[in-house]
């Protein structure tokens, strides 16, 4: 690309996960709204069977406590079935948010603060369960975060985590090996991300970056038709051809699970009783069959069914994992 190019030697910065959810909190999922659980909504029967499976496991316990809470899933909705949540997130605006929906709701027993999974501050033995909802992975140290977990837990506590399974992922939606693509911004940015997976050790890494519109490959990329009509462009270009066209990029890394992996790490913390089962399979059921639409009526009803027969799914062929365990 000439030797303008030749000449880059961008610098890598990576990023904490924690800050990645603190910039999208108040859009998509995580926006400053009232849940309202739709049955053509795919998502909303994987969070609705969420809700019903931690309050299996949580129901009458005194104290719990939500590790990663984000903008309130799922502590809103267990509130009636316990005596007190507290939930942290170390995202200030995420907090914010988990509290504008707590003051909307009118529900005293739940408490929402900013806090470190990593540095729990609480005192030994403060708590009678454990929630973790899809945030372990997010965690840069997930040792010391379980270690304070098993800090904060009476003898006998329970531990409820969620996590994606990340051979499902792998197997069905056939990303794994990496995937590019630029975009054009509002201001006339162009931007690029590459997302790469791998199995072994099962790990996802999101590079991020800014195109330079000077660049031999900005100047193409402006004149290409399909990114200035639809803002976006899918692209077979990796990260290291990248390089010489940028600066600084931006990355974070997240660690993925599957039902033996996670079960393997809450064993090597001393955790007992563990049982990893599997869910996130009704809607495609009955999407496949054309059902949803006709029953819209009994969607949490359905949800409590896939809960009730998920410890008889196989864990290696199903979206999401469900653990819990006992110390």
């Amino acid at each position: 690309m000439g030797n303008y190019e030749h000449k880059r030697c961008p610098v890598y910065k990576k990023v904490e996960q924690w800050k990645i959810y603190d910039r999208i909190a108040g859009s998509g999922i995580y926006a400053d709204v009232d849940k309202k659980f739709l049955p053509n909504e795919r998502y909303d029967w994987t969070l609705l069977t969420e809700i019903e499976l931690f309050k299996n496991v949580v129901k009458g316990c005194k104290k719990v406590l939500d590790v990663g809470c984000g903008a309130g899933h799922p502590s809103l909705y267990l509130a009636s079935e316990v005596g007190s949540i507290m939930a942290i997130d170390k995202s200030e605006r995420m907090i914010d948010i988990a509290r504008n929906k707590l003051r909307r709701s009118k529900i005293k027993n739940v408490a929402f603060e900013v806090g470190d999974a990593q540095n729990l501050e609480f005192r030994d033995k403060s708590f009678d369960a454990v929630i973790l909802c899809g945030s372990l992975a997010t965690f840069s140290d997930k040792m010391k975060a379980l270690k304070e977990i098993r800090r904060v837990l009476r003898q006998g506590g329970k531990v409820a985590c969620i996590e994606e399974n990340w051979l499902y992922q792998t197997n069905h939606e056939r990303r794994y090996k990496g995937e590019g693509s630029f975009t054009l911004t509002e201001n006339g940015l162009i931007r690029y991300r590459y997302v790469e997976r791998s199995t072994h050790p099962h790990k996802e890494t999101d590079y991020r970056c800014n195109i330079d519109p000077k660049s031999s490959l900005g100047r193409h990329l402006l004149t290409n038709k399909k990114l200035t009509k639809h803002k976006s462009l899918k692209t077979k270009m990796t990260i290291k051809e990248i390089e010489a066209y940028c600066s600084e990029i931006e990355y974070d890394e997240q660690k993925k699970f599957d039902a033996e992996t996670i079960a393997n790490l809450f064993a090597e913390q001393g955790f007992r009783d563990i049982n990893v089962r599997g869910y996130g399979i009704m809607y495609d059921l009955l999407n496949s069959k054309g059902l949803i639409a006709s029953l819209t009526f009994h969607m949490k009803l359905l949800c409590k069914a896939e809960t009730a027969v998920s410890n008889s799914l196989d864990p290696l062929k199903t979206e999401m994992l469900f653990l819990t365990c006992r110390l």
